[in-house]
C-alpha cells in the first residue's frame, strides 16, 4: 500500500452499500475478541418478563434484501434463525417498498394494521408523524425495556429526536464519523523538496512552487455535481471559519456564505485560480480520481473510499506514486477542519397503535446488546469467520456472503463499522481521519423547521452557482453585498430566523 505515512485528521446516503448498509456510531473503535452466538442475559434481552413474543419489524428497503442464496430468505436463513432462538422472539420482518415508501408508511398507519417497529426515514417525516400522534413515546419502554440504548447512542443524538420533551423514536445511529480529508501525492512534494504545507500561506507557496516545477494545476476538485463545491473547498472554506453552513455569530446562527469572511475565503480561491493553482476544469468536474492517480493534480479533498481506489490504481500502473492524508490546514486564527459528520435522519419507531409495544421494545434492546452485534458483525464461526490470535479474522468474500446481515442492525456500532470495513480493505484510509479537526453544524441537531429543510438545498445550490462565477471571474466580487441581497430574497433570512426560534431557546 502507498498511503505511507497518513497523518490524518479528516473530517451520509451511506456510501458503499455492503459497507455502511446499517449506519454507525460512538462505541470506542475496534474489533472485539468475543463473536458467540448472542446470549439472553439481561443486557441482550428482557423477552422473560413480556409474554406476547410475536414481533412484526418492518424496515427500509435495501439492495441487500435482494442478495439472499437458494432457499434463504429475509425470515429464513442461519442468522435470523439464531436471533430467534436466542431473543426467545417469533420475530417476522418485512420490507417497505424501493419507491415511494414515505407514502407507504402514511398508508400504513392511517390503516391501523401497522407492524410493532417500523423504520422511517427524514426527519421533517418523523417529526410531522410524531407531532400527528403516530407513534408511541419511548420515554417508559426505554427506562424499562430497553436499557441498552444508553450505551448505544449518544444522549446529544437521543435529545435530537425529542418533540415537546419526549421521545418517539431512536435515531438509527450513524457510525461514520468521518468522509473527507486532504489528500496528497506525496512522492510529487519528495520530488521537489517541499514539507506537507501547514497553513493557507504554505499551501499556496507550495502550489506555487509545483505549479512553477511541474507545469500542472496542483489543486483539483469537484464542482460538477450540487454539494459537490462545498465539500471539495471545506478545508480553505474552513481557514477562514466558514467550511460549514452556518456559524455563530453574536449569540445568533447566521449562514457563513454570506459574511465578509466568505468573502474573503473567495477572493483567495479566485487568486489561485487565475494564477493557474486551481484545476481550471474544477467547475465542470464530477471525479477527480484519475487527475491524481496520473499525478496531473498533487492536491484534492478526497472521500476515504475514493482514497483506496485511488491509491490501488497507483500500485497497479506501477507509476512511483504515494499517497498521504494531511492534516488540514490553519488559517491565520488557526481555523481549520472539515465539518463533522451528519447525525443519523432516519428512526427506529414503535407505531401508537402496535399490538406488541413491550415486546418490540424489548427485542430492540437485544438487538442493541454487545453481544448481539458481535453476532451480526461476523456471523458463525467456522463458516464466516475464523480467530487467530484471539482474534476475529473474516475475508472479503466471507464478509460479502453475508452481507444481508446489516438488515438485521438497528443502527451501526463502531465495532461492527470498522471490522466491515477492515474485510474491504478501506480501513486504512478512513481510521487516521479520526483524528482530525471536525466543525459542529449546530443545524444538524435541530428538530424538524419547514422554513429552514424545504429553502435549504436551494440555498446551497444558488450558494454554489455564484461561488464558482466569482472564483473564475465570471461575475465580479464587487457584487458580493447582491448576491446576499438575492439569497435572502430567496428564503435565506426566513430560513435563519426560522432556525434561530430553536437555538436560542435552546441553548
Amino acid at each position: 500500500m502507498n498511503m505511507k505515512k497518513m497523518a490524518f485528521l479528516g473530517l451520509s446516503t451511506i456510501l458503499l452499500a455492503g459497507v455502511a448498509a446499517a449506519c454507525g456510531g460512538n462505541e470506542g473503535g475496534g474489533t472485539s475478541t468475543s463473536t458467540s452466538t448472542p446470549g439472553s442475559s439481561s443486557t441482550a434481552t428482557n423477552a422473560g418478563g413480556v409474554k406476547n413474543k410475536d414481533v412484526t419489524v418492518m424496515r427500509v428497503y435495501h439492495p441487500s434484501m435482494e442478495q439472499f442464496k437458494g432457499s434463504d430468505t429475509m425470515n429464513n436463513n442461519k442468522l435470523v434463525n439464531v436471533l430467534k432462538e436466542k431473543s426467545g422472539f417469533n420475530v417476522k420482518y418485512e420490507s417497505l417498498p424501493k419507491d415511494n415508501s414515505d407514502q407507504k408508511v402514511s398508508i400504513i398507519l392511517a390503516s391501523g394494521d401497522v407492524p410493532d417497529i417500523l423504520w422511517v426515514n427524514g426527519k421533517s417525516n418523523y417529526f410531522k408523524l410524531a407531532q400527528q400522534g403516530a407513534f408511541e413515546p419511548l420515554d417508559d419502554l426505554i427506562k424499562t425495556y430497553i436499557p441498552n440504548m444508553s450505551t448505544y447512542l449518544p444522549k446529544e443524538i437521543t435529545d435530537a429526536a425529542r418533540l415537546d420533551g419526549k421521545i418517539y423514536g431512536m435515531p438509527v445511529r450513524v457510525a461514520q464519523k468521518v468522509g473527507n480529508g486532504m489528500l496528497e501525492r506525496t512522492d510529487i512534494l519528495k520530488e521537489l523538496g517541499l514539507k506537507d504545507p501547514a497553513t493557507m500561506n504554505d499551501m499556496y507557496t507550495t502550489l506555487k512552487t509545483i505549479k512553477e516545477k511541474k507545469n500542472i494545476a496542483p489543486l483539483t476538485a469537484t464542482g460538477g455535481n450540487p454539494g459537490a463545491f462545498m465539500g471539495s473547498f471545506a478545508p480553505y472554506a474552513a481557514t477562514y471559519g466558514v467550511g460549514n453552513a452556518t456559524m455563530v455569530k453574536d449569540g445568533k446562527l447566521v449562514f457563513s456564505w454570506l459574511q465578509p469572511e466568505y468573502k474573503e475565503f473567495l477572493t483567495e480561491m479566485k487568486k489561485w485560480y487565475s494564477e493557474g493553482l486551481i484545476d481550471q476544469e474544477f467547475a465542470i468536474n464530477k471525479d477527480i480520481k484519475d487527475k491524481m492517480i496520473n499525478g496531473t493534480a498533487a492536491f484534492s479533498s478526497v472521500y476515504w473510499a475514493d482514497a483506496y481506489a485511488i491509491d490501488k490504481s497507483i500500485a497497479e500502473k506501477k507509476n512511483g506514486g504515494t499517497l498521504q492524508y494531511i492534516a488540514p490546514i490553519a488559517g491565520k486564527n488557526g481555523q481549520s477542519g472539515f465539518q463533522e459528520e451528519g447525525i443519523p435522519a432516519s428512526y427506529v419507531v414503535i407505531p401508537k397503535q402496535a399490538k406488541n409495544k413491550e415486546g418490540a421494545a424489548a427485542y430492540i434492546n437485544y438487538i442493541l446488546s454487545s453481544e448481539t452485534d458481535k453476532f451480526l458483525t461476523y456471523g458463525i464461526e467456522g463458516q464466516d469467520y475464523k480467530v487467530e490470535n484471539g482474534e476475529p479474522v473474516q475475508t472479503l468474500d466471507q464478509s460479502n456472503n453475508i452481507a444481508w446481515r446489516t438488515l438485521y442492525f438497528f443502527g451501526d456500532t463502531d465495532p461492527s463499522f470498522n471490522a466491515r470495513l477492515k474485510a474491504k480493505g478501506f480501513l486504512p484510509y478512513y481510521e487516521p481521519l479520526l483524528k482530525f479537526k471536525q466543525n459542529r453544524e449546530e443545524t444538524a441537531y435541530a428538530p424538524a423547521i419547514d422554513a429552514y429543510d424545504t429553502k435549504f438545498t436551494e440555498l446551497r445550490n444558488f450558494t454554489e452557482e455564484n461561488a464558482l462565477k466569482f472564483i473564475m471571474g465570471k461575475r465580479d466580487l464587487g457584487e458580493f453585498d447582491k448576491f446576499v441581497e438575492e439569497f435572502n430574497a430567496k428564503g435565506g433570512k426566513a430560513a435563519i430566523d426560522a432556525m434561530n426560534e430553536w437555538y436560542t431557546k435552546k441553548k
